[in-house]
């Protein structure tokens, strides 16, 4: 696995996790934490309070009753779950701008994360609240990379978009190495869990997994990504001609033609029902 610390480095100016999610995460730690501090605590900032509601009461999580209260939420959803949505919630404040670009990153960041919870869920592979984290975060590295060196990066992003090679290809002759490493590596800094941290560095490399936990999220991420890429999501038009059958996830997860078929419609509905919850 590669050398995060050293990654970190050579990168250059990396943000700081979301001051919140920090604070939350170190509460959920502590086994004497009362459901009172950690709403307090996610109540410091408004807008991670009021999306995480948005989030709690979305169709994705099918709770029963309408949550109004931090408090019901944490009670209902559970440790997991919260992690996760504070994480998911706080997230989009690591772009240093919002414009065009920023926006189809974080919907491609929102759309892998719920189509990674969606596949682990009907594939009945990982934890579909680790998924949703390893998807939420397999396009960190290129939200860094935009951050850092904006130029750079939106001369590869055209080039791409232009056909004058595959994304993969293209980013390792502008840079010295590629976006999941860099991912990977401020995941690290920010202390998050070795499985997220190797699943996110490995997606695209399915082979370098060193254990079966990490090949299997990393694969669900992978063929999240590529339904993504399949549906348009995160990017500027469709592809309905993509074969999810072809990709290495698919091959990996053995997965047949027939099992693929009907996941991009049923996987579109669903992002269409949860998309605004992240969204606005």
């Amino acid at each position: 696995m590669q050398k995060y610390n050293e990654i970190v480095s050579e990168v250059g100016d990396l943000p700081p996790m979301p001051i919140v999610a920090v604070k939350v995460l170190e509460l959920l730690q502590d086994p004497d934490t009362s459901i009172k501090q950690l709403a307090t605590t996610i109540s410091l900032d408004a807008a991670v309070s009021a999306r995480m509601l948005k989030i709690a009461n979305s169709s994705m999580y099918g709770v029963s009753r309408q949550i109004t209260t931090l408090q019901n939420a944490l009670v209902l959803l559970g440790e997991r779950t919260v992690r996760s949505l504070v994480l998911a919630s706080s997230m989009s404040s690591v772009n240093k701008s919002y414009g065009l670009l920023e926006k189809m990153l974080w919907e491609e960041s929102v759309g892998c994360a719920l189509a990674s919870r969606y596949l682990s869920t009907k594939l009945n592979v990982s934890n579909p609240d680790e998924a949703f984290l390893a998807g939420l975060f397999s396009n960190l590295g290129k939200i860094i990379r935009n951050n850092n060196e904006p130029e750079r990066y939106r001369e590869l992003v055209e080039a791409v978009y232009n056909g004058a090679g595959d994304y993969s290809t293209l980013e390792l002759e502008v840079f010295s190495v590629p976006y999941t490493t860099v991912g990977a590596a401020v995941l690290h800094s920010w202390k998050i869990a070795p499985l997220l941290v190797d699943s996110v560095c490995c997606q695209n490399q399915l082979d370098e997994a060193e254990n079966t936990e990490v090949a299997d999220l990393s694969a669900v991420v992978n063929l999240a990504s590529n339904l993504c890429f399949k549906l348009g999501i995160g990017h500027r038009e469709c592809n309905d001609e993509y074969d999810l059958s072809q990709t290495q996830s698919a091959d990996k997860l053995m997965l047949t033609p027939a099992v693929l078929e009907a996941i991009p419609e049923e996987f579109q509905e669903v992002f269409d029902e949860n998309r605004d919850s992240f969204m606005s």
